[in-house]
């Protein structure tokens, strides 16, 4: 379960662990990637996306050649709405003391959510520190 903006970690780790399920997870509204692989083809964002806490998963459209990895590999995709974001922010805050930022913690959203099952052997990519302390501080005390 891994964060994606434009693939380029996703189809890294999917090139690598050819014997695993990938599953890419962005935030609502930034979920080319997601669209794409469900469409079979590339699908840019759409025109006026919502705001989004995720400044590193914001890309209009993805990569061509992380497409073709992805698709390849018969990846799948979901999207997280910002308040879910924002509970696995808290969550691995209060559980694991570690600060995530907003893009990093989209794949622990899709677990906590429910979107993606949590089963033996799920590898959950909790990626990046660089979070604007005031946004995280409102993050975490919802």
């Amino acid at each position: 379960v891994i964060p994606c903006g434009g693939g380029g970690l996703s189809a890294g780790i999917a090139l690598a662990l050819k014997d695993s399920a990938i599953t890419v997870v962005e935030p609502e509204g930034w979920d080319d990637m997601r669209r794409s692989l469900e469409a079979s083809w590339i699908e840019p964002v759409g025109a006026n996306p919502p705001p989004t806490a995720c400044d590193s998963l914001q890309t209009l459209r993805v990569s061509p050649l992380t497409f073709d990895v992805l698709s390849r590999r018969d990846a799948t995709g979901v999207a997280v709405s910002e308040s879910e974001i924002a509970a696995a922010q808290r969550w691995a805050a209060e559980k694991l003391r570690l600060v995530i930022e907003p893009g990093g913690a989209v794949g622990l959203a899709a677990v906590l959510s429910g979107r993606v099952k949590l089963e033996p052997g799920l590898l959950v990519i909790l990626s990046g520190g660089n979070v604007d302390l005031a946004a995280y501080a409102k993050a975490i005390a919802a």
